[in-house]
């Protein structure tokens, strides 16, 4: 099964971070949970001002991605990822800061899916 993780540019001791905004990063690991290969890929929809969720959306179907893994999502990127492709989306809980982590709780049952838009508009 292949996950997305929207992660910082930055390592610490070679571990990736996960970054807390979806659309707006940069860069998205994609890990195969079977295998444990890590693929990361530039966000496609960084060069737009709106609509980035639509061109990350296509490269997650493209690349087979069935869950994403996020702090915080719009509902935007929401719309298009859950609801017209059917791809899970689940809560990285604060406290976890890094890409391994957040993988394993996901494939521990430990996520909530998240079942509508989380990103706060105020705090940004």
């Amino acid at each position: 099964m292949k996950v997305a993780v929207p992660v910082l540019d930055t390592e610490i001791g070679g571990r990736r971070l996960v970054n807390s905004h979806f659309g707006k990063s940069n860069l998205f690991a994609i890990v195969d949970t079977d295998s444990g290969s890590v693929e990361v890929v530039e966000n496609p929809g960084l060069h737009v001002e709106r609509g980035r969720g639509i061109f990350i959306a296509e490269m997650f179907k493209e690349k087979g991605v069935t869950a994403v893994l996020v702090k915080e999502m719009g509902p935007g990127a929401f719309d298009k990822i859950r609801n017209r492709l059917g791809i899970k989306v689940y809560l990285v809980p604060p406290e976890v800061k890094f890409l391994d982590d957040a993988v394993e709780k996901f494939k521990s049952g430990e996520l909530l899916e998240l079942l509508k838009p989380n990103e706060d508009k105020h705090r940004h």
